[in-house]
């Protein structure tokens, strides 16, 4: 199949001369190339730190990710791999977050990681490096899959980690955006080998798993693609084993999936994704004058996003190899065939990208570009095998040149502003055609070899005015330290349940400002429950009573929200001992200490302590007037008391607890959430004397279970029938394809 059609075109490996090897390997070798590929990658990443210190640790890696990941690795380390924390309240439901990966193995290596070092920037710059090298890994095995030369090969790989959105968006921010499409690009490769060649299938059950179980939809959405384009491809072709072979991993997938995703699903009626809108906000989508622009490694688009209107950097970004497609046009006709499936992804996933922004829950299809650009890579690999087997003429080369000056015109009309910085984008970028398609091919029978090391080395250079320009995301750096040690020092002198009030963003004005707050998931360091914590998912009802966003920042009428009920405050019902309050607008005078606190004074916050704390966030708040429970014992996903006294009429038991869906109480009644948010338990006179447990399971636990057993047993079995059977056929003489490398 693929490796005969390889054959044809790539040079035999025998005929090279003992100086065409270094350190043992032949220059046509597979590895060579492959460590050519992943040495391209980390320069131009060593580039971007230079160039910007903080590249890797940016806007939600700050607030988001690395604090999350320390917080996973302190409960392991700890033994405890909890679902729930109601301490962090409208973050704590983490099955429901989905991204914190708590069925995840690979996270929960780098969330101890983050547990080695003390600085948060070198750790995260560690752990993103190690995930461009995987999708170049995943691009290169992928290209080589499907019939590409491992020259070719090596361009897809680097070609892979250097769009736009990847750069400028995941790789610096939305990191687990650069997981999903590295694993994507893996679990293919895998899928491929399966049911074309009839290779293991373990591969791409313990990948497929990874990638899904990173809790990041669009790596699942993108995998269901995949499935279901190779299943139609399959059909088609009437393949009968390959068929089973694609339904049997689907199925695995999909149950998968359940496991993972189905509790956000049934979590969501009660948080502020529930929404069925399709609109267009035109809000981290692109168009198609945006794709034209794309080739051009300094252009800019219309892109609309938290910067405006105008994108300030070149998010839409793709490959300049775009119009080098021109130089290869005669490969095309060999390779359509191998390449149908690639080629069908890629245009779905296209159709995502220039849809519309909002599809109910699912929102920003800009994050789909990386996949487009895993695509076009692979894809321009396999041709480039097939179509670069003599020296471009002089014709094409100038169609190309001008085909890279039309979209440096089209980056102009998008921005005008950008002129200078398109100009030199367009001549580097055709110099470099000019340079790939003469120097590079000057004929001989390594013309392919010689064009993909010039083009290999061309790419780099392209990106030379892209990282001088724009070096750093258009996303928000907020300045926080990068010293564990520092960070955890901040919340040495206050108690478990902390609450900021005011305007978290404005600490990035004054550094220093951090060592009196943090603020989103780096609440997390200090290993102190924290409420203002950082979420995907905020709870409707408790996020309107406090104004308060996924960040934790808050208006400040949220500090009277804590304390104006005088017989029930909140800051009691939701067992707060701190409440810091940051110096600004609104909050510009120093707040009376409510009965029972105390206010102490610092540079930019005021902190309001309670002189007698209480128990952690979790248990009873309160009872009803006549009610009256003892607390036999409680964790975090359930809570055990008894009933002591009941008015003849009824009470209520209120826990510190988010009402989550999931809840379910044996020995009484869920009662409807005090404040419209709190969990609440009804009892009646009848339940005096009883014990009451009160226990969370999310929503659906049973088929999620059903599901992750039903996807491990399907794997087990799989493997094992595929193996009994594999092996009688190599004992029949069959299956002696080749591995490619």
């Amino acid at each position: 199949m693929v490796t005969q059609e390889v054959a044809s075109v790539a040079p035999a490996e025998e005929s090279a001369s003992p100086s065409r090897r270094i350190l043992g390997l032949h220059l046509r070798g597979g590895l060579l190339w492959y460590l050519l590929s992943v040495a391209a990658v980390l320069l131009m990443a060593l580039a971007r730190i230079v160039r910007e210190p903080r590249f890797f640790f940016w806007d939600d890696t700050q607030l988001g990710a690395f604090g999350q990941w320390y917080g996973l690795g302190t409960r392991i380390l700890a033994g405890d791999l909890t679902i729930l924390a109601p301490g962090a309240w409208q973050g704590g439901n983490y099955l429901a977050e989905g991204q914190w990966g708590i069925w995840n193995p690979v996270v929960w290596v780098i969330a101890v990681f983050t547990h080695v070092f003390d600085g948060a920037t070198a750790t995260v710059t560690v752990v993103k490096l190690l995930f461009l090298v995987l999708l170049c890994t995943g691009a290169y095995l992928l290209a080589r899959e499907y019939g590409a030369a491992p020259w070719w090969a090596a361009v897809a790989g680097f070609t892979a980690t250097a769009g736009g959105q990847t750069i400028f968006m995941d790789a610096p921010s939305w990191v687990t955006g650069l997981q999903n499409v590295a694993l994507f690009a893996l679990t293919w490769w895998a899928l491929k080998r399966h049911v074309d060649r009839g290779r293991s299938p373990v591969p791409f059950f313990a990948l497929s798993y990874v990638l899904i179980a990173f809790g990041y939809v669009f790596g699942a959405i993108e995998l269901a693609v995949l499935l279901i384009v190779v299943l139609v491809e399959k059909i088609i072709r009437r393949s009968r084993a390959e068929i089973v072979r694609v339904l049997v991993l689907g199925a695995f997938a999909g149950f998968a999936t359940v496991f993972v995703y189905l509790p956000g699903l049934l979590t969501s009626p009660v948080t502020v994704r529930s929404g069925s809108a399709i609109l267009n906000d035109q809000f981290l989508n692109m168009d198609v004058g945006d794709l034209l622009t794309s080739p051009i490694a300094t252009g800019t688009s219309s892109v609309r996003g938290y910067w405006g209107d105008l994108v300030p950097v070149p998010l839409q970004y793709v490959t300049w190899l775009l119009p080098v497609f021109i130089l290869i046009a005669t490969g095309w006709r060999r390779s359509l065939r191998e390449l149908a499936i690639p080629l069908a992804v890629l245009v779905i996933t296209t159709a995502f990208v220039i849809g519309p922004s909002v599809l109910g829950p699912l929102r920003y299809p800009a994050r789909m570009m990386p996949y487009v650009v895993l695509c076009v890579a692979v894809v321009f690999a396999v041709v480039a095998t097939n179509g670069w087997n003599s020296r471009p003429s002089r014709r094409r080369v100038l169609i190309a040149v001008g085909a890279t000056i039309a979209a440096g015109w089209l980056s102009w009309a998008a921005q005008p502003s950008s002129w200078l910085w398109v100009c030199i984008g367009v001549l580097v970028q055709s110099a470099a055609i000019v340079v790939v398609g003469y120097a590079g091919a000057r004929g001989g029978r390594d013309v392919g070899m010689r064009a993909a090391a010039w083009t290999l080395v061309a790419s780099l250079l392209v990106l030379v005015p892209q990282i001088y320009r724009y070096p750093s995301s258009p996303l928000g750096n907020f300045n926080v330290p990068s010293s564990v040690t520092a960070m955890h020092d901040v919340g040495s002198d206050m108690d478990d349940g902390i609450f900021t009030v005011g305007d978290v963003y404005s600490l990035q004005q004054h550094p220093d400002a951090y060592d009196e707050s943090l603020l989103a998931n780096l609440w997390y360091l200090t290993k102190k429950d924290a409420a203002s914590v950082y979420t995907v998912l905020p709870f409707t009802t408790y996020a309107a009573e406090l104004c308060v966003d996924i960040r934790g920042k808050t208006c400040p009428e949220a500090l009277d929200a804590l304390f104006e009920d005088r017989e029930h405050p909140l800051a009691d019902d939701m067992a707060l001992n701190t409440v810091v309050v940051i110096k600004g607008d609104g909050l510009e005078d120093r707040p009376k200490a409510p009965e029972g606190w105390t206010v102490t004074d610092s540079e930019y916050v005021w902190v309001l302590h309670r002189d007698e704390p209480v128990d952690r966030a979790g248990g009873v708040a309160r009872a009803s007037e006549g009610t009256s429970v003892t607390v036999l014992d409680r964790d975090d996903t359930s809570v055990r008391f008894t009933v002591d006294e009941v008015a003849a009429s009824g009470g209520q038991v209120i826990f510190s607890r988010l009402a989550w869906p999931g809840y379910t109480v044996d020995g009484a009644e869920l009662g409807d959430p005090a404040r419209d948010f709190l969990l609440t338990v009804d009892v009646t006179a009848e339940d005096v004397g009883k014990v009451v447990t009160v226990t969370f399971r999310p929503p659906g636990w049973g088929i999620e279970l059903t599901s992750v057993i039903l996807a491990g047993l399907l794997a087990v079995a799989w493997t094992i029938v595929f193996g009994v059977v594999r092996r009688r056929g190599q004992r029949a003489g069959g299956d002696r394809q080749p591995e490619t490398m």
